[in-house]
């Protein structure tokens, strides 16, 4: 393999155009955008200095080595077919459709690195909390609350939030973020989903079809409680969690930067400092180096280093539990 890569980006939305970003900051200057849009492709071209392309049929398979698809979740399944038979490595963003997942576990013999994304995972309070449960720092893990909300429309205050796929019934915010916080809370438990129950809903004025409040009851194979709400309609940008375990309490307030975590048997709170992460400019709340450190793990096992770290399986567990809970909820298989 030559020493870089080059790269096709699907999609040149605010996905699109941080993955760039992200594949710069980790060495990766040879990249191709995509998209139907003259509009972004005008606005990327003029920002990162690469070429754009708005059919793909124009490119050969020596053009690219790697794929990585920003485009909306439900239209993922057609360019992961499209990467699948050009036999090239590609990346997911979150989805709310398994769309094409058929067509990864036929092709699992593969060489080709099929990864999906796990931003949270990436995140250095994420990554924080994961060393401090597996230490056994608040003992044998009982139950957690979690709580993750914003509101819509300050998403992407630079767009008309109508206009945007997460107000869309199929991709909502709440459809989209839900599998997008399983991901890292089933890690933090180190079980999967047994049964669900709960509703989704719309209780605000906002002008879409999208629901933007879920709640969801969760029970794990290894006995774990856990209680999730996802909203699109707090005013203060909220992410919040609370672990019980049999020694003491962890806690995070996403906007404090801090762990709290209780000792049952000194009674002391103990406060871990989780510096800061800057978001990128335009953005409101998201860290840029989750999201760079993300990508290197899917050029780590493009070039050999590791593997990456979760798997398609693992995102069609999560994404059967969404449809579980829509269903009314019941076990998850």
């Amino acid at each position: 393999m030559a020493d870089k890569l080059a790269f096709l980006q699907i999609g040149l939305g605010s996905m699109g155009k941080r993955r760039i970003r992200n594949l710069f900051a980790n060495g990766e200057k040879n990249v191709i955008g995509f998209d139907l849009s003259p509009e972004r492709r005008k606005e990327t071209e003029e920002k990162y200095g690469i070429k754009t392309i708005d059919d793909l049929t124009k490119l050969l398979d020596k053009d690219f080595d790697a794929i990585i698809i920003s485009t909306p979740p439900n239209k993922h399944g057609d360019y992961i077919r499209f990467a699948l038979k050009h036999k090239k490595h590609f990346f997911t963003e979150v989805s709310t459709s398994d769309d094409g997942y058929e067509d990864i576990f036929r092709a699992a013999s593969s060489k080709i690195i099929k990864a999906s994304s796990a931003t949270m995972r990436h995140f250095f309070p994420i990554k924080t909390i994961k060393k401090l449960v597996s230490e056994g720092r608040i003992g044998k893990i009982f139950a957690y609350q979690y709580h993750m909300g914003q509101y819509l429309p300050d998403w992407h205050p630079w767009e008309d939030y109508r206009k945007v796929f997460f107000s869309k019934k199929e991709t909502g915010a709440c459809r989209e973020l839900f599998p997008f916080e399983l991901c890292w809370l089933n890690w933090l438990i180190n079980s999967r989903v047994a049964s669900i129950s709960g509703s989704l809903g719309k209780v605000s004025d906002l002008d879409m079809d999208a629901e933007d409040v879920l709640a969801a009851n969760l029970r794990y194979e290894n006995n774990v409680f856990g209680n999730i709400m996802i909203d699109a309609i707090s005013r203060k940008p909220v992410r919040n969690l609370r672990i019980m375990g049999s020694d003491g309490t962890l806690e995070w307030d996403w906007q404090d930067w801090i762990i709290k975590v209780y000792d049952a048997a000194s009674k002391k709170t103990e406060v871990i400092n989780a510096p800061k992460e800057n978001p990128a400019a335009g953005y409101t709340t998201q860290s840029e180096a989750m999201h760079e450190e993300e990508i290197k793990a899917f050029l780590d096992a493009i070039y050999g280093r590791t593997p990456y770290p979760y798997t398609f399986e693992e995102d069609l567990l999560n994404l059967k539990t969404l449809y579980k809970l829509e269903a009314g909820g019941g076990v998850v298989l």
